[in-house]
């Protein structure tokens, strides 16, 4: 028990230099505790590579769409004005035969304007939801915290990286030392 707590005489007791194979089992240690934390780093980094990829996609695909996009006039507005104008000339005609035919066409227009209405109003909101999730400035947004992701997962791995430079560094001074002291 003396020579293994460096109470012997004569320095270094015998049995406290490497053993044959020893540097391999040290190394082979510290591979094994690391290669999680090195697949886990760089799976983030192309999972956060992947992303980034995907959020250029669509930000190309929002830009393509923007610009083919045309200009579309709301019939609506028309539709509108004209029954204004069914109202006034209701009011112009002089028969019971007449009035009655002019109202149901007024009431078929008035109808079809209510249905435009309601599916004019379906389409703005389903346009703004498409636009505030999938149009160009979201895209954007979304390619912006990608690229914030990829630095972040990329920072991270070499900080994993650095940990693991920290162990070999050190199992290498360790063995320097036991050597030099042999």
């Amino acid at each position: 028990m003396a020579q293994r707590d460096g109470s012997g005489t004569g320095g270094q007791a015998a049995g406290e230099g490497l053993e044959p194979g020893e540097r391999e089992q040290l190394v082979y240690g510290l591979e094994t505790r690391f290669a999680d934390h090195l697949e886990a780093a760089a799976s983030a980094v192309r999972e956060a590579e992947r992303e980034l990829a995907e959020a250029r996609e669509q930000l190309a695909a929002a830009v393509r769409a923007e610009g083919a996009r045309r200009y579309q006039s709301d019939p609506l507005v028309f539709m509108r004005a004209s029954m204004k104008e069914e109202v006034d000339g209701l009011e112009r005609k002089t028969t019971p035969k007449k009035l009655r035919a002019a109202y149901r066409f007024l009431l078929d227009r008035a109808a079809e304007l209510a249905a435009g209405e309601v599916q004019g109003y379906r389409s703005d909101r389903e346009a703004a939801e498409h636009e505030r999730t999938r149009g160009v400035e979201a895209s954007r947004a979304a390619e912006q915290r990608a690229v914030a992701n990829l630095e972040a997962a990329q920072a991270m791995q070499e900080r994993v990286r650095a940990a693991e430079r920290s162990a070999r560094d050190g199992l290498a001074a360790m063995v320097a030392k036991i050597e030099e002291a042999v």
